[in-house]
């Protein structure tokens, strides 16, 4: 049996996700890299460990199960653009939110070695399409 593609991959994880299930670390590589770009306060992590700690902190802040799924894949050689959707409702203050975005993914080898969150569509995409 052949290896997951890349896409494959994001759209299992991304069916995870959706089901409020963020558990999965198989995908990132040791060295991996995540940026926020627009989503308040920036988060900044480097490796796999930092990134899951990173991310297990920004999800505690939401009453689970916080959803977060993807509309669409764009594919750009290593990198694969998944425009998202999240809901959920904060801990502390009971409100619910619904917003849209986008999340950057690089892979090398069959693992994620960049990770950016974007709160604008429209900045990821830039991002996605300029030369490298």
């Amino acid at each position: 049996m052949s290896e997951a593609s890349d896409l494959e991959k994001l759209q299992a994880l991304y069916e995870e996700w959706a089901r409020g299930d963020f558990s999965r670390l198989d995908l990132w590589d040791e060295s991996v890299v995540m940026d926020t770009f627009g989503m308040g306060e920036p988060m900044r992590a480097s490796g796999r460990d930092d990134v899951a700690a990173t991310l297990a902190g920004w999800l505690s802040a939401w009453e689970l199960p916080l959803r977060i799924e993807a509309d669409q894949f764009i594919e750009s050689g290593d990198r694969i653009l998944a425009l998202v959707r999240w809901k959920g409702r904060g801990k502390e203050s009971g409100v619910a939110m619904e917003a849209s975005g986008a999340h950057l993914w690089t892979f090398r080898n069959g693992l994620v070695v960049r990770f950016d969150v974007y709160r604008d569509r429209d900045e990821a995409r830039a991002v996605l399409e300029a030369p490298g």
